[in-house]
């Protein structure tokens, strides 16, 4: 079902299957998510990451004794003599392919255990925006993660000017939809987003702070004061909140025009 929001003087529609938007019946080519996906990346990282997922699923299944005890071909037990005579190991050889294959999906559900805990927290405090009380996940982590970012909505946070607002910008020529708009205690007013980390400590994502300061810079189209943006990281292991303000918004919002300006980049070939 599409949602239809009047805004800027013209109509914003968001059909939320595919997650696409159009203005006045024409569709938006990019939204601010695609921009800031746009940033380079490192190629090295997330192949990294990967393989430092797969070892230790290794690592976890040595110590669980889950991995197929590894013995001389000729004293494996379910090897019978012919097979042991021959070298035959085709039957073996398909049960170590599966169980590599088993090993090498480890960063594939790590991917969505992750999504799974960042939607289900950002949920949470979406319906915490909206003024209800809503029930803790009956997963462990899920929970802990979410009784400690309430806590941390519960002691900065005013008041909630905006959940889930569509936003559209003229100027750009692309839309977007932002997490959430609040008065903090010091009367400021922030844009907030909320996003898991397995360390706190890395670096913040391009993505992530382009994202905000987007929001930021098409609500002040809109006529809006916005004091500053707020990206409220957590760790999904232990629950920690990480608030962090970005104060740079003149060289953020570069960044952010310069990725735009990327994401719409074609090259264009000319005659030799």
């Amino acid at each position: 079902m599409a949602e239809i929001i009047q805004t800027m003087n013209g109509t914003l529609t968001y059909t939320a299957g595919n997650h696409s938007y159009t203005w006045n019946g024409e569709r938006v080519d990019l939204s601010v998510s695609g921009v800031a996906g746009a940033f380079p990346l490192n190629f090295g990282a997330a192949s990294g990451w990967a393989a430092k997922i797969i070892r230790e699923e290794l690592v976890n299944r040595f110590d669980d004794r889950k991995m197929v005890e590894a013995k001389p071909l000729g004293q494996r037990e379910d090897v019978d003599q012919r097979d042991r005579a021959a070298g035959c190991i085709s039957h073996i050889f398909n049960d170590v392919a599966g169980w590599a294959k088993d090993i090498c999906a480890a960063p594939r559900r790590a991917t969505k255990r992750a999504g799974d805990i960042g939607t289900a927290v950002h949920n949470y405090v979406e319906r915490l925006g909206l003024g209800q009380e809503p029930n803790l996940s009956e997963d462990d982590d899920i929970a802990l993660c979410q009784r400690r970012l309430g806590d941390w909505f519960k002691q900065n946070i005013k008041e909630v000017i905006d959940v889930e607002r569509r936003l559209y910008s003229p100027k750009w020529r692309i839309a977007g939809t932002c997490d959430m708009t609040a008065r903090l205690h010091n009367d400021e007013i922030h844009v907030l987003d909320w996003k898991s980390t397995t360390d706190l400590s890395a670096s913040l994502k391009h993505s992530h702070v382009a994202q905000l300061t987007a929001y930021r810079s098409m609500l002040e189209e809109a006529g809006e004061k916005i004091d500053g943006c707020t990206l409220v990281r957590f760790s999904r292991k232990t629950g920690e909140v990480d608030p962090v303000t970005f104060r740079y918004h003149e060289e953020n919002l570069a960044a952010f025009e310069a990725a735009l300006m990327l994401a719409r980049y074609q090259p264009r070939a000319g005659q030799f």
